[in-house]
C-alpha cells in the first residue's frame, strides 16, 4: 500500500494539492463515502485557478488521448451528472447503482469508485449499457496509476511515440515497466493497462 505523501507526489504532476474539509462536498453528508472524503482532505485534488469566477479546474493527467480529469471536492457532485443522473441527483438513472461514485473521467469515460468494495472500475460511455471493468483494487492505487503512466508517457523519446498505434512496442514497454514498479505487481499494471485499453 503507498503511502500518503507518495500519493501526493505522483499526483502533483497534475495540478495543485490542496486539502480540502469533507464539508466542500454539495450533495448529502452521508453520500460521500469515508475514504473518499480522506482522499480530499489529506491529498486534496485542487487544480489551476483559470478564471476566477470558474475557480479551481481540478487535476489533468495528459496520457495519450483525452486528458483524465479528477475534480477538487466541490465539483464531485456534478461530476455524476450524466451517469448517475441526467439533470436531478434525486432522479437517478435505474442502471447506476448507488454506490458508485464517479471520481475521474477521460472524455467521458468514468473512472467508478465502488464504495462497497473499494475497488476503481472504468467504463466506456455510449455504448447503452454500462460494462465497467475492474482497473485497480483501490483508490490509490488507481489514481497513483493514472498519474505514473501520464508521468512516463511525457517523457517518452519522440520515436516512442506512434501517432498511428499510439505507442511503439518500446514505448509500450517503458509504459508497463513504470507502472509494474509503482504496483510492485507487473500482472496487476498488465490487468489496468487492458482494463483502460491504454494501447488501443
Amino acid at each position: 500500500m503507498h503511502s500518503t505523501e507518495q500519493i501526493r507526489q505522483r499526483l502533483s504532476i497534475g495540478g495543485e494539492l490542496r486539502s480540502q474539509p469533507a464539508s466542500n462536498w454539495q450533495g448529502d453528508a452521508g453520500q460521500l463515502p469515508a475514504e473518499i472524503a480522506r482522499f480530499y482532505e489529506q491529498i486534496g485534488p485542487w487544480g489551476e485557478v483559470i478564471y476566477e469566477s470558474v475557480g479551481p479546474v481540478g487535476l489533468h493527467f495528459s496520457a495519450g488521448g483525452n486528458p483524465v480529469c479528477v475534480p477538487p471536492l466541490h465539483r464531485l457532485l456534478d461530476l455524476q451528472a450524466g451517469y448517475a443522473w441526467e439533470s436531478d441527483p434525486d432522479q437517478p438513472f435505474d442502471d447506476w447503482p448507488g454506490h458508485w461514485l464517479v471520481i475521474a473521467e477521460q472524455g467521458g469515460d468514468p473512472f467508478i469508485y465502488d464504495s462497497q468494495t473499494g475497488q476503481v472500475f472504468f467504463a466506456f460511455h455510449g455504448a447503452g449499457h454500462w460494462s465497467p471493468r475492474l482497473f485497480a483494487p483501490n483508490l490509490y492505487t488507481a489514481l497513483g496509476g493514472i498519474a505514473t503512466v501520464a508521468d512516463i508517457h511525457e517523457r517518452l523519446p519522440e520515436e516512442e511515440l506512434n501517432l498511428d498505434d499510439g505507442l511503439t512496442p518500446q514505448g509500450r514497454a517503458r509504459v508497463l515497466a513504470a507502472l509494474s514498479q509503482f504496483t510492485h505487481d507487473p500482472n496487476l499494471a498488465q490487468a489496468m493497462l487492458d482494463a483502460w485499453e491504454y494501447y488501443e
